[in-house]
């Protein structure tokens, strides 16, 4: 009985490994390994409105990607503010995200220059994105032969207004609009006369007034000189800049803009719009996006580019860029997300999707749907017709110097500083940045 039990096991232990070892027939299926377990974190400066849209796309990539989780990152309603600290901070520690939003020029640049991004030349060649993007765009996100981000829009800036708000000046029309800096302030005078304000702006974190002060530097300097500004290749101590300045101090004594603005929101300074009690606010291609989701009708409002009395007719315009870190924890999924989120087919994929990246795209394939969108259809063919655009000046320059751009730009609104105190002190800060910096001027 024993020699039996032996034979037996014998025969057991043959025929397990015959049949680990047999061919498998034809058209059997393959034994799947375990989906992984990723979690992919997402950086963004998205509000909650945004967030919601973003989420409901995120969970569309984890259901076609079993095993990969999205971990959405939100740094809400500061802009350049506060975002590139938290974001620079984690970077720093180690502890980064996988993927994170990031606008362009030197904003973007610092992290190029600390090499804390990753160049995606592979990815490009990989995923074929040279076709999915235009060359000039491409060539703006890119340095020394390498490129650093994949863009996801494509935005330009002006003054949107409710008609019914202007009509009550007697412009009822795109014609009647100011042709000159002298009408964009009679139009201002008028607005006064009126009881309403001219201008909306929200102050909060300084970027939204930057706008404004953006235009009148536009608008006193000219697009050569302010360019030259911008790259600090002319001093800020000189009367154009002085000029810009003391225009921005005037319409504040002549209660041209909505007073008290430093500590409003930029989400704030839309009701003063929505309400009629403001005639403008200086706002992108998104803002079609913002009356739909505040359920206002879009066909009540519009917008234009304002006049500076310079040719080429130039407004301030900007692209959004999704980037990897060079120490992100999971590349190679970070690339796939940016590919699949950047596609044709996910942008088109529903409402959320075309409302988060779908209304103004960098993906040279997509289109919005114009019966819906006509602003943003009308504002992507003036950033296509554009003669000239120039950058918001906190992408041109990097965080320290731009902090202090919104320090004295607060002050001479506050009245702390005069116009002239103000370029003499800009002139000295960035004189003693350019000094310490060398190697990062003008990049």
């Amino acid at each position: 009985m024993k020699y039996l039990y032996r034979v037996l096991s014998v025969l057991l232990v043959l025929a397990f490994f015959v049949g680990a070892c047999a061919p498998k027939p034809v058209g059997a299926p393959a034994v799947e390994k375990p989906a992984e377990n990723v979690t992919l974190r997402v950086a963004t400066w998205l509000d909650a409105e945004g967030s919601a849209k973003f989420d409901v796309v995120a969970k569309a990539f984890e259901a076609s990607h079993p095993g990969v989780t999205i971990k959405h990152e939100a740094v809400a309603g500061s802009g350049a503010a506060i975002y590139p600290d938290v974001l620079r901070t984690s970077i720093a520690a180690g502890d980064p995200p996988d993927v994170f939003y990031m606008w362009g020029g030197s904003i973007a640049g610092q992290y190029i220059d600390a090499g804390q991004v990753l160049p995606l030349n592979a990815s490009y060649e990989k995923y074929q994105w040279d076709d999915r993007f235009s060359a000039a765009l491409i060539e703006r996100l890119s340095r020394d032969g390498k490129t650093y981000g994949v863009p996801i829009s494509n935005l330009g800036m002006g003054f949107w207004y409710k008609k019914s708000t202007m009509e009550l000046i007697g412009i009822d029309s795109q014609e009647k609009l100011p042709k000159t800096f002298a009408e964009m302030e009679e139009m201002c005078g008028k607005f006064k006369e009126q009881g309403l304000y001219c201008v909306s702006i929200g102050g909060k974190f300084g970027w939204h007034t930057m706008r404004i002060t953006d235009y009148l530097l536009e608008a006193k300097c000219g697009p050569e000189k302010h360019d030259a500004l911008n790259t600090l290749k002319e001093s800020w101590d000189q009367a154009c800049v002085v000029e810009a300045y003391d225009t921005f101090q005037q319409w504040i004594d002549k209660g041209w803009i909505v007073p008290d603005f430093l500590t409003t929101s930029p989400d704030d300074s839309r009701l003063p719009i929505f309400d009629g009690s403001a005639a403008l606010v200086n706002e992108g291609i998104w803002w079609e996006g913002v009356l739909r989701d505040n359920e206002m009708p879009s066909d009540q409002f519009d917008f234009f580019v304002p006049p500076t009395d310079h040719s080429p007719l130039r407004f301030s315009a900007f692209y959004e860029q999704i980037m990897i870190p060079s120490n992100a924890k999971n590349q190679d999924r970070a690339a796939e997300f940016i590919d699949w989120y950047s596609s044709k087919a996910t942008i088109e994929m529903n409402e959320e999707s075309k409302a988060l990246i779908g209304g103004f795209p960098a993906n040279k394939d997509v289109k919005p749907d114009c019966a819906t969108r006509p602003l943003t259809c009308k504002w992507i063919d003036t950033l296509a017709t554009a003669e000239g655009t120039y950058p918001p000046t906190d992408q041109a320059f990097y965080k320290e110097l731009m902090d202090s751009f919104f320090e004295i730009q607060d002050k001479v609104v506050a009245g702390q500083l005069t116009p002239q105190e103000a370029a003499k002190l800009f002139q000295e800060r960035a004189a003693a940045w350019k000094a310490a910096n060398p190697d990062k001027v003008s990049k």
